[in-house]
């Protein structure tokens, strides 16, 4: 009968040592949006903007968790889109450039980038 008590006593002195209270949280949160290329690339200063390169939205996180997977709701030119991280700290999803101001922001944050793209119309160059 005393094995079975020793059992009891051991189960319980494992499951109170074996939870820590000095665990702080991560906080996960997106760190930066900006316009990129497609793959990622950046887009250098004064580049030209053409109609027939595709673009996207990159978001960098500070930290990722493949076991919980970190949602980051962000906006382009008004219209909300989710990207969910879980295998890598930063994410590029494609878009489509409207002529003007192009506003990208996470929502909830001051993080906000934009984009002037003018388009040409029917505009030929002709040497």
């Amino acid at each position: 009968m005393k094995i079975k008590q020793y059992y009891i006593l051991a189960l319980v002195m494992f499951l109170f040592l074996g939870c820590s209270d000095h665990e702080e949280p991560v906080t996960i949160n997106a760190k930066s949006i900006s316009f990129v290329h497609a793959d990622g690339s950046k887009i250098a200063e004064g580049e030209c903007i053409s109609p027939n390169v595709k673009y996207g939205i990159k978001i960098e996180t500070n930290i990722v968790d493949v076991y919980r997977p970190f949602r980051v709701d962000y906006s382009v030119n008004g219209v909300i889109y989710t990207m969910t991280f879980a295998t890598s700290t930063s994410l590029v999803n494609p878009i489509t450039l409207t002529n003007g101001d192009n506003t990208a922001q996470i929502v909830g944050t001051n993080e906000k980038t934009v984009l002037k793209y003018v388009d040409q119309g029917d505009f030929e160059l002709v040497e």
